[in-house]
């Protein structure tokens, strides 16, 4: 096996002794009983569990605080799964707490641990409690709890294990209150499990700076070990990018995922979640436009294509002010979306919303779509009419954006030559989100009306069924 981090700290002696061994058999039965099929643990995951929880020659844990940090896809689930029941089951009259950003993402890691449990007869009969909402108990007198990063709910708390989910999304004054909760107690460990950040992730960078002094040998008791591409780029030769995932991905060492849909997926995301998400690298997103304004160009139709026949899909969005309005039309033919703007509206009313949608129902459309919160009015009395009318839900969204710009890197996706899109789209900024990003309005430079009827007719193009009418040309 070749236990490969870009930067880590070694361990004291080729032959180090570490404290979950005694749980890792145990472990990967549980895991195997619970997911019903056979589960081991990745050999870089079973090295990386041994590392953090080294021992010194005097049985105590090597490190007081540690930091992981590795792409995504890379089976962090199973480690931050497997050092929370480590902690509940290692010593007695123990706690021991969970944290992320938001109580939602700390409770994805009580659940995790709580799911391993549940299915196995024997954790279970180690535990006293096993609750939703007031953490897990073992029969021994330790306690595995949920927080937020509020460091004002962090203060004071004596723990032992302190596990941290996603640390460029918490702040440095939780890690601190974490840190001081540790008190002097020896075998008392904080670990930060996380994914590359931004100019934003001012305690993950604090942490970099302390990983590149441990492994100088500056600092004895902070252990770090990041996975990471040695260029931050995205290149457009196949093997020179694959060569750069294999170098961030431990998982790809290993061989448990396949090259060729990594490199798939990949070509067809942002290059900036690439470089972040995939190669494990810091990124600037104070200009994170939603489209590169090349990527737009290389999908745009010539100036003399016509739009293709198909059972169209309007989008119809609106500026925030009532200054403008745009319609948008899509299609999909042979697996391709095409679309055009065929309006554009200045100080659009509601009224003159309704005679447009009226106008666009003689072309029989599979839809009118549009934003459920800038024109649901519009929307409620073009239902109450008997117009096929669609609303994007919140939870849309996402989705959406992820698959527009996908298209886009695909060439699956086509658009007519527009002067108000070429203006909109290069100022069109994104929002990332732990589930992925999403259309900023509040961030975008211009009004970006234009964008988001094109993104609403698009996603109605490739998501909703033929309706049983006539196809009109437009």
């Amino acid at each position: 096996m070749v236990f490969s981090p870009a930067r880590h700290t070694p361990p004291l002696t080729p032959e180090f002794a570490a404290d979950i061994d005694r749980y890792l058999p145990a472990f990967e039965y549980a895991w195997t009983v619970a997911n019903g099929k056979p589960f081991r643990f990745d050999p870089w995951q079973r090295e990386l569990l041994r590392r953090v929880t080294e021992l010194l020659p005097s049985g105590e844990l090597r490190w007081r605080s540690c930091l992981v940090s590795v792409p995504r896809q890379n089976g962090k689930t199973e480690l931050v799964t497997a050092i929370g029941i480590w902690a509940l089951l290692r010593e007695a009259n123990q706690y021991n707490i969970g944290i992320a950003s938001t109580v939602d993402l700390a409770r994805l890691v009580h659940d995790r641990v709580l799911r391993i449990i549940n299915a196995n007869p024997t954790l279970q009969g180690m535990m006293s409690k096993l609750t939703e909402t007031r953490g897990i108990r073992t029969s021994d007198g330790s306690r595995y709890e949920i927080k937020a990063s509020k460091s004002s709910a962090l203060q004071g708390i004596p723990i032992s294990v302190g596990i941290i989910d996603e640390v460029h999304l918490v702040d440095d004054a939780s890690w601190s209150a974490l840190q001081t909760g540790l008190g002097a107690r020896p075998n008392s460990i904080l670990v930060g499990i996380t994914t590359a950040g931004d100019e934003n992730s001012e305690l993950l960078t604090r942490l970099y700076g302390m990983a590149d002094k441990a492994i100088d040998g500056d600092l004895d008791r902070f252990g770090a070990w990041i996975w990471e591409a040695s260029e931050a780029i995205v290149p457009d030769d196949d093997d020179e990018f694959m060569a750069l995932l294999v170098e961030a991905s431990p998982a790809l060492q290993d061989g448990r995922i396949d090259p060729k849909l990594v490199l798939s997926d990949a070509r067809s995301e942002p290059d900036l979640d690439v470089i972040r998400y995939r190669l494990n690298r810091f990124v600037n997103t104070a200009k994170d436009v939603f489209i590169p304004f090349s990527l737009w160009l290389k999908n745009e139709r010539g100036i003399d294509d016509v739009m293709p026949t198909g059972q169209v899909v309007f989008g119809i969005d609106r500026s925030p002010g009532w200054e403008f309005a745009t319609v948008a039309a899509a299609v999909m033919v042979d697996g391709v979306i095409h679309t055009e703007l065929v309006a554009s509206i200045v100080k659009p009313t509601l009224e003159k919303l309704m005679l447009v949608a009226q106008q666009l129902h003689q072309h029989s459309p599979r839809a009118i779509i549009m934003d459920g919160l800038m024109l649901k009015d519009l929307h409620t009395e073009l239902v109450r009419r008997g117009i096929n009318s669609e609303l994007i839900q919140n939870s849309q969204i996402n989705g959406a954006c992820s698959s527009f710009h996908a298209r886009l890197k695909n060439e699956t996706l086509k658009h007519a030559p527009d002067p108000l899109l070429s203006v909109q789209i290069p100022r069109t900024v994104r929002k990332v989100l732990d589930n992925g990003f999403r259309i900023s309005r509040r961030d975008s430079s211009v009004e970006i009306d234009a964008v988001m009827a094109t993104l609403w007719a698009c996603h109605g193009a490739e998501t909703l069924k033929p309706v049983a009418t006539r196809t009109i040309m437009i």
